[in-house]
């Protein structure tokens, strides 16, 4: 299995920035206003390394954002802004947060740890996505200018009872070294680390790690770049597979100018053996659909023409996990034979993404279109679908809450 090691992690010092301050998102989910949000929070805050502006007057690979970012990374370091551990550690993480909907508090325990890049072929570091040039490109930009790996991958490991028992234990036995609330994507998110550097606790957590399957929940584009500069390392937060904390969201489509309306696609589905029921609220339609996850194939479809929900029976598994996908059925049979849509659509502004029901649902009345909501993958779902060495379609996972950058740096040099 893939090796799991301790590193020597570079922090932000607690006595010379508020770590509230200075964390971010991960580059790929920080919208331009988010951007410049975070840009006015503090002069240390990390998105000018994992995410930095660029400007007209940009030289590329002389004066860009990469350059920008590797020269704040230095000057941080030689200030004291932010510091290096000087034995090779591990670092235990909860994460404290409200899922979005409603529902009582839950928490996430993982480490961020040094894990091995390996080849997809060996079957130790499974994905359930393929990945994009551009992103590979940005991500490959920044760590060749900083030499330095700003924001975690986010991995998920099973059968590891005895790591999970000893990252309790850690985060019980003592006060972390470093904690902060923050204003996240649906509310207030509380982040505590504690550092382990002792061998034995080092070595057993390690151990545990290398004799299991990991899964990338998040950071595919940051993994393939680690594997591909021939990285010995990279840089992970590995959380249980069954943890509640695990929480996917829906991502709702949208088709602007769409060839149909609400109640001519339900009348289409219906004659070919699909249960439509019309919905009068959102919030109903929503309850419906959530209602349905277990047994049915469900979408509530939404427009200028009303509100409706279309179901149709689970079939028994099959030989791919992928086909058994909401999405999937929703693209294969719904999409594409009715719309004339296709993925690569999204592209072209002829399909829209968004997590927001309601937002979904304003974008189809002003683009004169049809939002299709969706039930959440769930975990299991995934894991399927990476055993299987399947790939899902954009937009199938959204894992909440995101693991920040800036709590924990791993040098690569």
């Amino acid at each position: 299995m893939a090796e799991v090691c301790a590193f020597r992690g570079i922090r932000y010092e607690p006595a010379v920035v508020q770590l509230e301050m200075v964390l971010a998102p991960p580059y790929d989910v920080i919208s331009p206003q988010l951007q410049l949000d975070l840009y006015g929070r503090a002069m240390q805050n990390v998105v000018r390394l994992e995410l930095g502006r660029e400007f007209e007057d940009d030289v590329p690979g002389e004066r860009d954002r990469y350059t920008r970012a590797r020269d704040h990374l230095r000057a941080w370091l030689e200030e004291g802004v932010l510091v290096q551990d000087e034995q090779p550690s591990l670092y235990v993480h909860r994460h404290s947060f409200r899922p979005p909907g409603g529902g009582g508090p839950r928490e996430r325990l993982g480490c961020f740890v040094g894990v091995e890049p390996v080849p997809h072929e060996r079957r130790e570091v499974l994905r359930h996505e393929l990945t994009l040039t551009a992103p590979r490109a940005d991500r490959l930009r920044l760590l060749q200018a900083t030499k330095a790996q700003t924001s975690p991958i986010f991995l998920l490991y099973e059968d590891g009872a005895e790591v999970t028992h000893e990252l309790e234990r850690v985060a019980s036995a003592a006060g972390p070294v470093a904690e902060a609330v923050i204003d996240g994507e649906y509310g207030a998110e509380r982040h505590q680390l504690w550092r382990i550097s002792d061998p034995d606790a080092v070595g057993r957590i390690t151990s545990g790690l290398s004799r299991t399957r990991l899964f990338i929940a998040d950071g595919h584009h940051r993994y393939e770049t680690a594997l591909n500069l021939g990285l010995t390392q990279v840089l992970a937060l590995v959380s249980p597979l069954e943890d509640v904390g695990n929480v996917i969201l829906p991502t709702h489509r949208v088709v602007p100018e769409a060839s149909m309306r609400v109640d001519e696609l339900a009348e289409a589905l219906a004659s070919q053996g699909w249960q439509t029921e019309p919905a009068v609220e959102l919030s109903d339609a929503l309850a419906r659909l959530s209602s349905l996850r277990e047994t049915a194939h469900a979408f509530a479809i939404a427009g200028a023409a009303g509100k409706v929900v279309v179901s149709r029976p689970r079939p028994a598994e099959s030989d791919s996990p992928r086909l058994g996908l909401d999405v999937v059925v929703l693209e294969s049979e719904i999409l594409e034979p009715l719309l004339g849509i296709v993925p690569g659509d999204a592209a072209a502004g002829r399909l829209f993404y968004t997590r927001d029901a309601q937002e979904a649902l304003e974008l189809a009345l002003a683009q004169r279109g049809v939002a299709f909501l969706v039930n959440p993958t769930t975990v299991s779902e995934m894991a399927a679908v990476a055993v299987a060495g399947e790939a899902m379609p954009q937009k199938s996972t959204y894992f909440f809450p995101k693991v920040p950058a800036g709590l924990v740096i791993m040098s690569i040099e």
